[in-house]
């Protein structure tokens, strides 16, 4: 019986021997001792004689039905009477001066995995602190940077260690969607000493950087990669002419509002009261429910009138009226969804046809030059400003994950650096913030990569705390 609860809670020391098992309350104490009662001296070899038992308790959470579970340990201390020389027990489940068993790292890694699991999570649930989690992630865990790629993208993410570094930069590997690396900002001397502490043969195989609009990461194949070439993901382009026709939508419903306004203002002249609110107008309640019309995709909207439910009953919607209505409320409005629509078809063609989307760009950017609406021109001189690297985004390359299909193609672009951006993100809302880089670093870095390994030789408490600053004081200051 007691070596089948020895396998169950996985102690693996053959020399220890399971005497007890006694649950007191919300714990669960298993009481071990050694097997053997003799012990030699390591020095001259003589029997030592025992100085008596004392109870070590060491928190071995294995167990996940609710209960703590502490190992009751015996160590006896031993003296030789022939050299003087003491020892004491030693148990292979546990080091020495340790409270904690060999299997508690273990599982606190395998539970940080979980980037949805927080620090003080992973503490509850072992029965230790939270301190004693994030120091043995960082011991046990510090990750390399990966050998660069052909391609790779680069982005930032907004995570705020500080008021300096506001947003990370995050490196990826485009064709196996393994983050190269993570760095704490992206200022340029943070750029500069990280890139060129790289040797350059290396940088010199990259051939691609995908990045947005963001001027530095444009700059990167100057200064840090000679053969590569910059491209200009296609979703910014089209996020930032959507950015511009919402900005518009915004400014017509705030001219509603101030509508809505001044009929108040007018009824609590007229009825001699002060109303704080109004019933919204139609006009201002088609802005902000089907603003869809003109931002979606012409395509992707389906005319054919449906049933909707409501709390009335329900009533037949009817999109092409709706849309009428919608187009109603401003003059431009037609012409701003027809102008983005431009664009948005010209971006779902040229399959690997750079000279031919370079002919359609330009003239896109004529056609945006020439309109009498400001938001357009804006948008034209920064397709003009980013032109090549736009046209350098219609390249299709073949997708190693589906095998032998050669003919399923994939667009370059930073649509994988955009869904993993998910995490840093996941990690900082679980954890109500963050503040410490290198943890956070490997932690999403542990999380997200595939056969992360652990360091064979954990670090000291001193190499992962860097205390800088001045020295604190005594509590009781005395003059």
């Amino acid at each position: 019986m007691t070596d089948y609860i020895s396998d169950l809670i996985s102690l693996g020391d053959p020399s220890a021997k399971v005497t007890d098992v006694i649950t007191d309350d919300d714990t669960k104490y298993v009481f071990i001792e050694k097997k053997d009662c003799c012990m030699y001296c390591s020095s001259c070899g003589s029997r030592m004689k025992s100085k008596g038992p004392r109870i070590k308790q060491i928190n071995h959470s294995i167990l996940q039905d609710g209960f703590k579970l502490v190992l009751a340990v015996s160590v006896r201390k031993w003296h030789c009477d022939v050299c003087g020389a003491y020892d004491h027990d030693h148990f292979t489940f546990v080091e020495d001066r340790k409270r904690n068993s060999n299997l508690v790292p273990l599982m606190i890694l395998d539970k940080m995995k979980d980037l949805n699991v927080t620090a003080r999570q992973v503490a509850r649930a072992l029965n230790v602190s939270d301190t004693y989690v994030i120091e043995t992630f960082l011991q046990y865990v510090s990750l390399p940077r990966l050998p660069f790629s052909e391609i790779i993208s680069i982005d930032e993410v907004h995570m705020k260690f500080d008021n300096e570094d506001l947003y990370a930069a995050v490196i990826m590997d485009f064709c196996s969607g393994q983050i190269i690396d993570i760095l704490p900002n992206r200022h340029a001397d943070t750029f500069e000493d990280y890139f060129l502490h790289i040797p350059l043969e290396e940088r010199s195989k990259v051939k691609i950087i995908i990045s947005d609009m963001y001027k530095p990461y444009l700059a990167f194949p100057r200064s840090y990669f000679p053969n590569a070439e910059s491209i200009v993901d296609s979703f910014h382009v089209i996020s930032l002419i959507i950015g511009k026709i919402k900005q518009y939508i915004n400014q017509v419903k705030r001219r509603y509002k101030d509508k809505n306004e001044e009929q108040l203002n007018e009824k609590n002249y007229r009825t001699n009261s002060s109303h704080k609110t109004i019933k919204k107008s139609r006009e201002l309640r088609i802005l902000e429910k089907y603003d869809w019309f003109i931002l979606k995709n012409h395509d992707d909207i389906s005319y054919e009138p449906y049933w909707r439910s409501s709390r009335r009953g329900g009533y037949w919607f009817d999109p092409s009226s709706m849309e009428k209505s919608f187009f109603e409320l401003d003059p431009n409005f037609k012409k701003i969804r027809d102008l983005k629509e431009i664009y948005i078809k010209f971006n779902q063609k040229h399959v690997n046809d750079p000279d031919g989307a370079l002919s359609e760009l330009e003239e896109i950017i004529k056609q945006y030059r020439s309109s009498d609406l400001s938001m357009f021109r804006e948008i034209a001189s920064t397709l003009e400003s980013n032109k090549q690297a736009i046209v350098n985004s219609f390249r299709y390359i073949r997708d190693e994950k589906y095998g032998r299909k050669t003919d399923m193609l994939r667009r370059i672009s930073n649509g994988p650096m955009e869904g993993f951006n998910v995490n840093p993100k996941s990690l900082k809302r679980n954890s109500h913030g963050v503040s410490n880089f290198i943890y956070n670093r490997n932690r999403i870095l542990w999380a997200t990569r595939n056969n992360p390994s652990i360091l064979a030789i954990p670090r000291s408490k001193e190499e992962i705390h860097n205390h800088t600053g001045k020295k604190r004081g005594p509590y009781k200051k005395s003059k």
